[in-house]
């Protein structure tokens, strides 16, 4: 996901393999939520892809908005809390005990070591 394609290009310049690999599909997003105004859905679908890692900035607001419309449209969700950073460590801490609350109501969250050693 791409909010801002020249800022992420000036903030990869030090860390190249952060880059899209290539062939690797980008979708420039206008809104907060990644499935807002694109067709991220529509490639997740067509690919067959239910399960979704999120990782990213800011956790309360981007990070956040795409697990709820995620959770919205059926697929499964994991946020890996140690991946992911706000402007504010309370707003972290909030947004992850949100996904949290009822036994995990939009997903679950882990961390990425546990994360890990769960892949194939």
């Amino acid at each position: 996901m791409r909010q801002d394609p020249g800022a992420r290009r000036a903030r990869l310049g030090d860390h190249p393999e952060l880059a899209p690999a290539p062939g690797e599909t980008v979708i420039d997003k206008p809104g907060k939520g990644s499935f807002c105004a694109t067709d991220l859905e529509l490639l997740l679908r067509v690919k067959g892809i239910r399960n979704i890692v999120l990782t990213g900035i800011t956790t309360d607001v981007c990070v956040h908005t795409t697990m709820r419309e995620a959770n919205d449209r059926g697929f499964e969700c994991v946020l890996v809390e140690d991946c992911c950073a706000a402007t504010d460590a309370g707003n972290h801490a909030a947004a992850i005990k949100m996904v949290k609350m009822q036994g995990g109501v939009f997903g679950a969250v882990a961390n990425s070591g546990a994360l890990i050693e769960r892949l194939p």
